[in-house]
């Protein structure tokens, strides 16, 4: 679908699986000291949608990278 790009945002804070279903649906995957979101954005307006959330739970925001 054109406009759909794959993103990985990672935040500084180590969420547990019970913020998945939040994400959703983006992949939350926890690291030793950071999560990841891997997931696609249908537009522009989805993926400030998941910044939004990063931003009302306080989460310190790494990088947000479009992947290939």
């Amino acid at each position: 679908m054109p406009g759909e790009s794959l993103y990985e945002i990672r935040v500084r804070n180590v969420l547990d699986e019970k913020w998945a279903a939040y994400f959703a649906p983006f992949t939350l995957t926890a690291g030793e000291n950071e999560s990841t979101l891997t997931g696609t954005a249908h537009d522009q307006a989805e993926l400030f949608g998941v910044l939004l959330k990063i931003r009302d739970l306080g989460l310190c925001l790494v990088s947000v990278n479009p992947q290939q």
